[in-house]
Order: C-alpha cells, then sequence, then structure tokens
C-alpha cells in the first residue's frame, strides 16, 4: 500500500506543478518502480483485451526496459528477448507519466 501511495503522490505531484507551470520530473528511482508496479498491477488487473495480440516493449533510457503482451486474456510480462510491435522510449519518469495519461515535458517517442 505505501509502495502505491509514493508512485500517487508522485504523479499528483506532477500534476501541481505542471498546474502552475513548472514541472519536474518523477524521481528514476520512484518512476521505475512506479512502471514495474503499474504493469503488474494496474494493468495486470485491466482484464481481457478484445483486440488483436500486441506486444509492447517500454524501453526507459536509464536501462531498464520491460515487454508486455496484451491479450485476449489480459496482460502479461514477458521475460527475455523478444520482437515487439511497438516500442515506447523515454526517461523513467516520461514513460510512468505516459502511462498515467500525463503529458510529459519531453514525449516518449513510439518506435
Amino acid at each position: 500500500m505505501a509502495r502505491h501511495q509514493v508512485h500517487e503522490a508522485a504523479v499528483h505531484t506532477f500534476d501541481a506543478q505542471l498546474a502552475t507551470g513548472t514541472p519536474q520530473p518523477v524521481l528514476t528511482v520512484v518512476a521505475l518502480d512506479g512502471i514495474a508496479e503499474f504493469i503488474g498491477l494496474s494493468h495486470g488487473n485491466a482484464g481481457p483485451r478484445p483486440h488483436n495480440p500486441t506486444r509492447i516493449g517500454l524501453h526507459a533510457a536509464e536501462g531498464q526496459s520491460w515487454l508486455v503482451d496484451l491479450t485476449a486474456s489480459g496482460s502479461h510480462l514477458v521475460d527475455g528477448q523478444h520482437e515487439t510491435d511497438v516500442g515506447l522510449h523515454g526517461s523513467a519518469s516520461n514513460l510512468l507519466l505516459t502511462l498515467h495519461g500525463r503529458p510529459p515535458g519531453q514525449p516518449a517517442k513510439r518506435g
């Protein structure tokens, strides 16, 4: 519970900073952990997906990557090196903010 509250506070802090015109990136350690939690908990509980299966790669500039399969049975983290259908590249902060539907200062790049 405390872990999730740290991530929520970081995203809401960004919201407040954005409203005052002074957005700052989320701390890297918080953002990296927030991405992992989002994939495992938030998105992992989203349920079945009615579209064609898709594999997404999330690649943080700080060196960490995640592969996620979106399938009819839900979303699943994939281990190892695999081809992806789409990749999202950016700082850990920008990736976390993108996952939460926030407009980061430097957009993550699709590719």
